[in-house]
């Protein structure tokens, strides 16, 4: 399409890409759908009267990578809270086992832990899909799994006898799953 500028003495033609393109990246698409007057929403039209789409395509894709790197550093950091407050509770578990603390202080330890690991297992599968949904497809899982690794649940004492009972705390394991999940590409 050509687009001529009123001040402008030529006019310049403009290459439109589909926004379903699949070789271009997410960021690319998405500035290219803030440049599309066809489409129109409540979020595209604020960002159409911050920056003139014709003129500063680079400068949305810019502002979209950078939003992107963002939302998944504070997915990052959620998921080492939580992996964190594992640790910590972990440890206080040790030092109550090694102190003789009672049965009813070690399980709200474990129930905390316990807690904190679901919560972890959670957020790095929220991390997984955010990844993936901002273009990291080949390998993300081994990739997320590897930096952000989750220890077991720790064991929940018997309340009659203060033997402790394993829980099992099962993972989905791939070889298990009949049709697999929205994880396998």
């Amino acid at each position: 399409s050509t687009i001529v500028f009123p001040k402008a003495r030529k006019s310049f033609s403009i290459q439109c890409f589909s926004t379903s393109d699949t070789t271009l990246k997410s960021w690319e698409r998405s500035a290219l759908a803030v440049k599309n007057t066809d489409k129109t929403n409540k979020y595209l039209e604020h960002i159409r009267q911050e920056h003139d789409p014709a003129l500063h395509i680079k400068t949305l894709e810019d502002e979209l990578r950078g939003t992107m790197g963002k939302a998944l550093g504070k997915q990052g950091r959620k998921v080492l809270r939580n992996i964190e407050a594992m640790k910590r509770q972990a440890d206080k578990y040790q030092h109550l086992i090694a102190h003789g603390a009672s049965i009813q202080e070690i399980r709200e330890c474990v129930q905390l832990h316990n807690q904190f690991r679901k919560d972890a297992h959670h957020a790095r599968w929220e991390l997984m899909v955010q990844r993936q949904a901002v273009g990291f497809l080949v390998n993300n899982q081994k990739y997320v799994h590897s930096m952000y690794p989750i220890d077991e649940a720790l064991p929940m004492p018997n309340e009659e006898d203060g033997t402790m009972v394993e829980k099992e705390h099962k993972e989905i394991d791939s070889n298990d799953a009949k049709f697999g999940n929205q994880l396998d590409w």
